[in-house]
């Protein structure tokens, strides 16, 4: 690449020296798979080199696909979406193009007012489907939330996108709000804190199923956890079924037009909640096992009784049982903004550029670990945050 292109930079430094430490955790009983580091960190985007306005930031996990023409996109969200694009992920440019921005709208119920784009799947490389975060802002609409600041009235949900052109725009999917996931009760106000479904994974497909996970804030019946979600028609939001502990039987519905008799029967039941107690980033299909790999931020006891804060991996065969979770490296978290460290870090996803899938859903012996890197000034995170990548190497015990 020629000097000053924009692109990959390899980082001047360690991983150690940007706040990670290259450390998998004490070996687990035999079997189980893990990912060890084996480079430095390699920065993806520069905001203070390649943004193209001060909200082009990475604001969500990093999702790859390629189209039909060969073009590698690499979307990184905030809520006025865009791309980095080129030939491979190795070689891909920001553009400032916005490929979706919500309309932020006052009315609730139209479900559009801020979106991130956090889950792509295409099957052709042309028809592009999309899961994404959306928040409505109750604070912003005359008498709709008393408490009138900004965690205290966030309601999120997830909703239905869609790409007709390889990925190049996207617009919501259906003749009505787009809705896959919302509270069973309308706008709560009995709160000091956001609620509701967030930060929905990559898209992953298991025997003519399509499943994601979102993220579920305790909320009256909504217990807090990791909620699985699954369809077989992609192309229409309302299809989706969260699993209720049992069977995936739980249909979303929309408060603001539907009646909800007993709400209840509207929440789902978080998937291994004493395993993993925090948001997925990303999802991969191991191509040697067809096992599935989680990937998230959190601070845990290890086997030997120490607490590690970073980033685990935990896999499972059925989406429903995983594993004791696996420690990739060590980071201090988005959450934890200690002022002894210049950075912090969040947002997970595992890439392989070798994947097989259009989606990038499987994962080989090789790949990446994405994550936002935030440039912490005073203790606070600023509009500073930049792409990085961490090379993995897949291992298993025995």
């Amino acid at each position: 690449m020629a000097a000053g292109a924009r692109g990959f930079v390899v980082a001047a430094v360690a991983v150690l020296a940007a706040g990670l430490a290259l450390a998998p955790a004490r070996a687990e009983p035999a079997g189980g798979y893990f990912l060890v580091p084996t480079g430095p960190v390699e920065t993806v985007f520069d905001w203070s080199r390649d943004a193209c306005v001060k909200s082009h930031v990475p604001d969500a996990p990093a999702r790859a696909f390629r189209n039909a023409d060969g073009e590698v996109r690499l979307i990184i969200s905030h809520n006025d979406n865009r791309a980095l694009l080129g030939p491979s992920l190795d070689a891909v440019v920001p553009s400032c193009a916005v490929v979706y921005e919500a309309g932020r709208s006052p009315k609730l119920a139209a479900f559009d007012d801020l979106s991130w784009i956090s889950g792509v799947y295409t099957r052709d490389g042309r028809t592009v489907y999309a899961l994404a975060h959306t928040e409505l802002r109750g604070e912003r609409t005359p008498g709709q939330c008393p408490a009138g600041k900004y965690s205290a009235c966030l309601l999120n949900t997830v909703t239905g996108l869609v790409s007709r052109d390889g990925g190049r725009s996207f617009r919501p999917e259906g003749e009505g709000p787009p809705v896959v996931a919302t509270l069973p009760y309308g706008f709560p106000t009995d709160r000091n804190a956001r609620v509701g479904y967030a930060n929905p994974t990559n898209i992953i497909e298991r025997n003519g199923w399509y499943y994601a996970f979102i993220f579920a804030d305790g909320y009256r019946a909504q217990k807090r956890g990791a909620c699985l979600i699954r369809t077989k028609t992609l192309g229409d939001p309302s299809s989706w079924r969260a699993w209720d502990g049992r069977d995936f039987s739980v249909r979303f519905v929309d408060p603001f037009r539907d009646a909800v008799d007993d709400p209840a029967a509207h929440t789902c039941t978080p998937v291994a909640p004493h395993i993993i107690g925090r948001m997925i980033g990303g999802l991969v299909t191991l191509r040697s096992s067809g096992e599935v790999m989680a990937v998230f931020g959190d601070k845990r006891r290890l086997p030997d009784g120490s607490v590690a804060e970073g980033f685990f991996t935990s896999t499972s065969r059925d989406l429903i049982t995983w594993s004791e979770p696996r420690l990739v490296m060590r980071a201090q978290l988005l959450w934890d903004k200690s002022c002894n460290e210049r950075h912090a870090y969040f947002y997970p996803s595992l890439i392989d550029p070798e994947a097989t899938t259009f989606s990038y859903e499987d994962f080989g012996e090789r790949g990446y670990l994405y994550l936002t890197r935030y440039q912490l000034r005073n203790c606070k995170v600023t509009w500073d945050r930049d792409l990085v990548r961490v090379p993995m190497e897949l291992r298993r015990d025995g």
